[in-house]
């Protein structure tokens, strides 16, 4: 694997991290809020929308670590 590959890995991994964390606290929110009363479609069309790109984050992480295994074999 290379060092490039290496430090993508990397970057991408925290911000992966990064992203699940504010995608689960907004949905914590969301529901807090729900119970209060507060209409939150708009959140919940906003959250679906961060839960997408974080699905695009894995599927990028997943191709990076399928390319650093098969190209060092």
């Amino acid at each position: 694997m290379t060092s490039d590959c290496n430090d993508e890995l990397a970057v991408i991994s925290r911000e992966i991290a990064a992203k699940q964390l504010s995608v689960e606290n907004q949905a914590i929110l969301i529901e807090v809020l729900e119970r209060d009363g507060h209409d939150m479609n708009e959140q919940r069309r906003v959250l679906a929308r961060e839960r997408s790109a974080l699905a695009t984050q894995f599927a990028r992480q997943f191709q990076l670590l399928e390319k650093s295994c098969t190209s060092g074999d």
